[in-house]
């Protein structure tokens, strides 16, 4: 039977939402799940010009509840269209509103629309606390990637407080926290995912091998599998990279920006992923360089989750993401590998990029 679980990502602001959810439509999306993201409906009023100080709380706060329950009915219904498991993730519930209004107003708001805290509650599987940086990573506080917040680092942990107070007594809530760094805090939010799915957690060490052949028709005969065309630009300035990725799934294009910075604070990595019209690409794609191109398939195969990177020049990577760090590797059948590349650097994507361009200026030069 389909499953369709609905997840609430809430928190202070600058906890990570906006790039857990990026991260989470691309786990997923390639584990051939259906991730439907409902947009924080606070953000789109206030986008829309419709600001918290031109209103009183409680109307402000009405129109919230109104336009967040409108977008998750709509989620759930196109939900029900699909023929494969759907995951719903809500950027903020129903609840968030609590953190913003005084109790005698969210009680009246309750009243208005003819519901309970309990009905509402009820409505989500999960709920996903991301504690702001403000709490524990103050130097990475930033409200730069959402123009609708405003608030202080004293603000953000008292919003981040009473938004964790509103959905106290949730039987799936899990808060994360920033004890780690931020690519772990990313993590233990796909964990969760994962343990609400009753689905064994990929550990994040891949184990990579050559390809020498393949039975094609074995692979494409798998019942879940996923297959992409995937092209990107890899720029390398100093501490910083820069991805531009073109993907197409299902005949379907989009485009994303993927920036990973290395930091000078306790070796940490920030990365941040965004997604970009197709101008904003070819914008910033050099004439000059020749990008990768490959064709990923991702599969499940006991249990195990693997990615079948086929470069356009005949490269061919296989991919495990483990379960635990004690699992035997069980390689398909189908697919003969011939060496290990786990630990050889020079098959990461940055490094193919250049060496692939490298030998372009090269032959360019012989001709």
């Amino acid at each position: 039977m389909k499953s369709i679980k609905k997840i609430v990502l809430t928190g202070g602001p600058c906890g990570g939402k906006t790039t857990s959810i990026q991260k989470i439509v691309e786990e997923f999306e390639e584990k051939n799940y259906k991730v439907i993201v409902v947009p924080e409906a606070a953000t789109t009023l206030i986008n829309m010009g419709i600001i918290p100080a031109s209103l009183p709380t409680f109307e402000f706060q009405k129109r919230v509840l109104q336009l967040s329950q409108y977008y998750e009915k709509i989620a759930y219904e196109n939900a029900t269209l699909y023929d494969k498991d759907v995951i719903i993730i809500c950027d903020r519930g129903a609840l968030d509103g609590k953190a913003y209004i005084d109790k005698e107003g969210f009680e009246k708001l309750l009243k208005q629309f003819h519901i309970t805290e309990d009905y509402l509650m009820s409505n989500y599987d999960l709920i996903i606390h991301l504690k702001t940086a403000a709490d524990g990573k103050e130097e990475f506080y930033t409200l730069e990637n959402n123009s609708a917040r405003t608030e202080t680092i004293e603000e953000a942990r008292k919003k981040d407080q009473l938004t964790l107070n509103a959905w106290l007594g949730h039987s799936q809530l899990k808060i994360i926290g920033n004890d780690t760094n931020f690519e772990e805090k990313l993590n233990k939010v796909i964990f969760e995912i994962y343990n609400v799915l009753n689905k064994p957690f990929p550990i994040q060490t891949q184990h990579k091998f050559l390809v020498k052949k393949i039975n094609l028709e074995r692979l494409s005969s798998l019942k879940n599998i996923v297959k992409m065309n995937i092209e990107q630009y890899i720029e390398m300035d100093n501490n910083q990279e820069k991805i531009y990725r073109k993907t197409i799934k299902d005949d379907i294009l989009s485009y994303k920006l993927i920036i990973k910075t290395d930091t000078n604070i306790n070796n940490e990595r920030i990365r941040q992923e965004k997604n970009i019209y197709d101008f904003e690409y070819y914008n910033n794609t050099p004439s000059n360089k020749q990008p990768i191109r490959k064709t990923r398939y991702c599969f499940e195969y006991y249990n195990q989750y693997f990615n079948l990177d086929i470069f356009d020049y005949g490269l061919t990577i296989l991919e495990i993401d483990k379960i635990n760090k004690n699992q035997p590797i069980i390689l398909p059948d189908f697919i003969e590998t011939y060496e290990d590349i786990t630990d050889d650097i020079s098959y990461r994507n940055g490094n193919i990029y250049a060496e692939k361009n490298k030998m372009m200026i090269i032959k360019k030069n012989n001709i």
